[in-house]
């Protein structure tokens, strides 16, 4: 299983000005290098959350068939909230690639926890037993971050500007900050 960035976001959550302010940096000669450092930290809070900060376009290919979950055919995103899901496509048996269509399968959308199953009385056809044989693309992310996932992102990219030869892991107070939105699996 592997997840691909299609389309990458179009902003961060936390402006260069709201950056530079927080920072209080005056002048531009670190505005590339403070852009980085944001965007670094929005990658870093991402992966630790298994949440999108900001809307974008992923793939998630599944290799060799229908994942199942507690017995019940289920394919289970691994980054949200997801907003939309673009397309599910397969490898048919014949090995000929298919998309499957809409009225096949229901989203549930949550904020921890997106998956998607098979529609009422619809069973999902064969796929080829070969790396990647389902993909899904869909967009996750939200057009509003909440306030301490943005306060987060600004204590990391200060402590990665702060300390761009030694830095690694995170400050605690970011690890606080994100606790509440790392995904939880119940089973």
């Amino acid at each position: 299983m592997s997840l691909t960035l299609v389309t990458a976001p179009t902003s961060e959550p936390v402006s260069l000005s709201e950056m530079k302010s927080h920072m209080r940096l005056d002048g531009n000669d670190d505005d590339s290098y403070v852009t980085k450092c944001i965007k670094a930290a929005r990658q870093w809070i991402e992966g630790q959350t298994k949440r999108a900060l900001v809307t974008q376009t992923v793939d998630y290919a599944i290799d060799s068939n229908w994942p199942m979950w507690n017995g019940l055919p289920m394919i289970r995103l691994p980054l949200n909230p997801v907003a939309s899901v673009s397309s599910i496509t397969y490898v048919d048996s014949n090995g000929t690639s298919q998309t499957l269509a809409t009225s096949q399968y229901t989203v549930a959308a949550r904020t921890h926890g997106s998956y998607i199953v098979p529609a009422y009385g619809v069973t999902w056809p064969s796929v080829r037993d070969v790396p990647e044989a389902i993909t899904v693309q869909f967009v996750a992310g939200s057009a509003t971050v909440d306030e301490d996932l943005k306060i987060a992102v600004k204590i990391l990219a200060t402590y990665y500007y702060e300390n761009r030869e030694t830095s690694s892991g995170a400050p605690r107070a970011v690890e606080a900050l994100i606790s509440p939105y790392r995904s939880v699996l119940f089973l």
